[in-house]
């Protein structure tokens, strides 16, 4: 162990060949569509908050942060070669690329957090992660202008989703990962403001969601409740997180922000399970599900945040003293396994869709008949 960490390059070199081998394979040399960043997002926060949870060997923490810095250097080539072929505008000139580029903010920041839990000796890595976030960020300020315009007037045919909502997630993560990253912490009246600007990012985006699904007849559970959707809690979880790790806002805001990420669990997951039946009766078990689309890894996100913020929140002293009991203590007991598991079952479903269908591009962006 004492020499991997001495030379770290070595075995990130060995992950880089072995990934550039099953990419080769699987997926060819086409480029990772926007959404991408979610896997990033996924593996990141499960590093932050259940890795430490399962006691493993710390082999299997220092591997999987390697992995994750290796496939964040392949999606960056990915977006660099797009940008230089002159086609990045074209990308995401539509609303639903555009709202996604937040996955670019969040999975970079989460790296460079989830870089400093496992090899605290990166620092410099990660706070380097941290900063390309921000400097995402200022740029996804100016995507987020035209994208929201565009969810105003659903006549140019989008259809808000719960990608909408990546504009917070996107803004609170910068918060999460900079009190950790950067040297004396965020100032808090910066926090504060970025994380007030986080709730107002939600307020529009649920606003904008609940109008496409409450007030129109036009969709269906089985084509048109996307994977996306479990953003309506995980954006919650990460905007919680963030109010207990910089301390910036009363820890109350923290409690009641839980209670509505709980309720919104309930609901957005009872549909889940809905849709999931619809989908198997519509395409049956291999259509249905067992179809790879990047959006799924929001799933894995909106999971191991929900996981983090009720393990920070415990943990915080400003917490309710009959805070862990309940459903706190279900969560804390077997939520790390939950977020473990579903992480291993979306590896498998990646890992399935390619062998096989052994398609020749990238990973599809919509992942399922009409859309799911």
């Amino acid at each position: 162990m004492n020499t991997f960490l001495t030379h770290p390059v070595v075995p990130l070199l060995l992950l880089w060949g072995a990934s550039a081998l099953v990419r080769r394979t699987l997926m060819g040399d086409g480029d990772s569509p926007v959404p991408s960043g979610g896997i990033v997002m996924a593996g990141g926060i499960f590093v932050i908050g259940a890795l430490g949870q399962l006691h493993l060997p710390n082999l299997v923490g220092h591997l999987a942060v390697l992995e994750l810095l290796v496939v964040w250097g392949y999606l960056s080539l990915s977006y660099a070669r797009i940008l230089f072929r002159g086609e990045l505008g074209e990308s995401i000139r539509q609303p639903m690329s555009a709202f996604g580029v937040g996955t670019w903010v969040a999975g970079s920041a989460v790296l460079g957090r989830a870089l400093l839990e496992v090899v605290p000796g990166w620092r410099p890595v990660g706070l380097a992660l941290w900063i390309v976030a921000v400097l995402l960020w200022l740029w996804y300020l100016r995507l987020l202008l035209a994208a929201f315009r565009a969810a105003l007037d659903p006549s140019g045919g989008y259809r808000a989703d719960g990608a909408i909502l990546l504009s917070a997630v996107a803004t609170q993560s910068l918060v999460v990962s900079g009190e950790a990253l950067v040297p004396g912490g965020i100032p808090q009246p910066v926090s504060a403001a970025l994380i007030v600007l986080g709730y107002l990012f939600y307020a529009a985006g649920i606003i904008l969601i609940l109008r496409r699904y409450l007030f129109r007849s036009d969709w269906t559970l089985a084509d048109d409740w996307g994977n996306v959707n479990c953003i309506l809690h995980g954006a919650m979880s990460i905007t919680g997180l963030a109010v207990v790790v910089s301390g910036a806002l009363p820890v109350g805001l923290a409690v009641l922000t839980w209670a509505w990420v709980v309720t919104a669990f309930v609901g957005v997951e009872a549909l889940e399970v809905a849709r999931a039946v619809a989908r198997v009766r519509a395409y049956g078990w291999r259509d249905g599900i067992f179809v790879y689309a990047p959006t799924q890894w929001s799933r894995n996100f909106t999971y191991g945040m929900f996981y983090a913020f009720t393990l920070q929140l415990n943990r915080s002293p400003a917490a309710p003293d009959s805070w862990a009991t309940g459903p706190q203590e279900a969560i804390l007991g077997y939520g790390h396994y939950v977020v473990l598991a579903a992480l291993l079952v979306e590896i498998g479903i990646f890992f399935y869709d390619r062998i096989g269908t052994r398609l020749p591009g990238p990973e599809t962006a919509g992942g399922s008949p009409k859309g799911g």
